[in-house]
This record gives C-alpha cells, sequence and structure tokens, in this order.
C-alpha cells in the first residue's frame, strides 16, 4: 500500500502544466489589458521578469519591482521585442498617472500634446475654439477671438505637433492683418513627465498682442505622489509672458513680467479641473470641463486678480470643439 500512497503524493506535489496562451497553435499573439502583445514578446517578457502570469488565474501583472517607466525602459533595454511600444504603453496606462480629458491650463502652455497608445489608430484632430474676455483691461468693452486648430502626431514615440490659426478680434473678422498663428511641439519623457517648444501670435500684422515663445514642462501626478491628483506645469516665455503692455507701464505697473509661468490643476473628476495659474504677469483661477463623448471642452476663469497687471478682474471663458478626426 505504500507504494501507491508514495506515487499519489508524488502527483500532488507536481506542478500544473503551464498554460498553453497560443490554443495548440492556433494563435500567435494575446491581448492583455487592451494591448495586443505576440507571444514570443509575453514569453521574453516572462522570462526577464517583467511580467509574472499567476498560474491559477491565468493574469498577468507587472513585477512589483518594477516602480516606474524608467525601470521599465531598463529592463527592456536588453530584449529584443517585436512591439516594444505596446509593452510600455501597456505599463503606462495601467501605472502610470497621465492627465484627465479636461484642460489643465488656462492660459499658459502645457507640456503635454498629442499622444496616443499602441492600441489607439493614429490619427489628426481638427478642431475649433471661440473664447473672449468680458472687457479689455482699462475698458468696459469685451473682446472675442475665434481659432482653428489641427494636431498630429505622437509625443508617446516621436513628436506631437499642433498648428494653429486665429481671429484675433471678432468684432473686425475676416481681416487678414488680425490673422496671428502658432505652433506647439511636444514629446513625452517618463513617468507622467511630457515638453513642449511653442509660439503663438506669429506672422499677424495688426494686433494689441506680441508675438511670444515658450517651453513648457508639465507633470501628471496622482493620489499616490500627492494629496490629489492633477498636473503642474512650470515654464518660461517672450513676449506676454515677459513685457507688460504699453498701457501698463503707462499706468505706472511694472514694465516687465517674470518670463516665468506656472499653472497647477487638480482633479475633480475624470472630467473636470481647478486649475491656478501664475502667466507671467498675474494670477488667474478658474475650471475646465470636457463633456465626455461629445468632443466639446470648456474653460472658464478669472484673469488679473493682483495688481500686478491691469485695472481689475476680468472673466474669461472660450468653448472648443472637435470637428473631425481622420
Amino acid at each position: 500500500m505504500r507504494p501507491l500512497l508514495l506515487a499519489l503524493a508524488i502527483c500532488l506535489a507536481a506542478p500544473a502544466p503551464a498554460q498553453d496562451l497560443s490554443g495548440a497553435g492556433r494563435y500567435d499573439a494575446v491581448t492583455i489589458a487592451g494591448f495586443t502583445l505576440p507571444l514570443t514578446d509575453v514569453a521574453r517578457l516572462e522570462q526577464a521578469g517583467v511580467l509574472r502570469r499567476d498560474p491559477g488565474t491565468g493574469r498577468f501583472a507587472f513585477d512589483p519591482a518594477v516602480t516606474s517607466e524608467r525601470a521599465l525602459n531598463d529592463r527592456l533595454a536588453g530584449l529584443t521585442l517585436d512591439r516594444p511600444a505596446a509593452a510600455r504603453d501597456m505599463y503606462r496606462a495601467a501605472k502610470v498617472a497621465l492627465p484627465n480629458a479636461a484642460a489643465h491650463a488656462l492660459t499658459v502652455p502645457s507640456g503635454f500634446g498629442p499622444a496616443r497608445f499602441a492600441n489607439q489608430p493614429a490619427r489628426a484632430a481638427l478642431s475649433a475654439s471661440i473664447g473672449g474676455v468680458n472687457r479689455v483691461p482699462y475698458t468696459a468693452q469685451g473682446d472675442g477671438a475665434l481659432g482653428l486648430g489641427l494636431s498630429f502626431g505622437n509625443g508617446f514615440r516621436g513628436l506631437g505637433v499642433g498648428l494653429m490659426v486665429s481671429a484675433n478680434d471678432l468684432s473686425d473678422f475676416g481681416n487678414p492683418d488680425r490673422m496671428s498663428f502658432g505652433f506647439s511641439i511636444s514629446r513625452y519623457l517618463w513617468d507622467g513627465l511630457s515638453l513642449s517648444l511653442g509660439g503663438e501670435n506669429l506672422l499677424v500684422r495688426d494686433t494689441d498682442g506680441e508675438a511670444s515663445f515658450s517651453l513648457a514642462a508639465s507633470w501628471a501626478f496622482d493620489r499616490v505622489q500627492m494629496p490629489f491628483a492633477g498636473t503642474l506645469t512650470f515654464g518660461a516665455g517672450s513676449g506676454r509672458f515677459a513685457h507688460a503692455t504699453p498701457r501698463d507701464i503707462a499706468e505706472g505697473r511694472a514694465p516687465r513680467g517674470t518670463a516665468v509661468f506656472a499653472a497647477l490643476s487638480a482633479e475633480v473628476s475624470d472630467h473636470l479641473n481647478l486649475i491656478a495659474e501664475w502667466n507671467g504677469r498675474n494670477l488667474n483661477a478658474g475650471l475646465a470641463l470636457a463633456l465626455p463623448r461629445t468632443g466639446v471642452s470648456v474653460k472658464l476663469g478669472v484673469e488679473n486678480l493682483t495688481q500686478h497687471s491691469g485695472d481689475g478682474p476680468i472673466l474669461t471663458g472660450s468653448v472648443g470643439f472637435t470637428l473631425i478626426r481622420f
């Protein structure tokens, strides 16, 4: 009787056979959390200890020792993968704080630009926006502008690009001398950090503003890193970020701004942010809302909250529409 018991004990102690993800050779890829990875990549990621599979549930998880995108990139550097972007984006989507759907700055540039995961189709977007203020500083007259923007590229794996054209004065709509141009080029780095280089109010002949260039860095964080989730932006620029207007100078305000700007957004939900920012000359505050499944975004705020520029607070707002994706 003992030999039979011994054989039974050996069978019970033997490990369960490895799960065949190929379906006996019928499949050559597997989808994990929405990302499709070749089975050869999955095997290499398991061997390198990047991915772990629970033998009981068959579910995959990242090795707990991979605590950042930089740590992940160090692990991937020695591997030959057919789709390395899928592995990086799978980690990024699951583990890294990224901005929510709403805007995270009111009037200053963001470090983030067009960026798409490997499981999303590469595409461009054409959008329009209209906005304005309830009054121009030192007057009782309102002002508005209309803009058209084209965004394309992918900041996750290359460059994200935005091109803009604006009609700077709706009361003189159609005047080519009041048209201006702008651009933004962005690149995502790692762990929620992205950089952008941009210019605005360019190639315009008749304007009350001035050409401005800027470099911005934005970092998205979550409740593990900070008491709340949101995005922090710092940057420096010329033009409107650094110079006072002629009227401000005439009224005895400081002739120069700080040239440095900053914005802090707090995520109330996936589609609503509260925002405070310093635009180089004054303090602004407001909110940004993205209406789910509509392509419509809204920003409302109050500018000039201090005495550094202007003659008191003014109300500002804008509405943006995604016209087409292609």
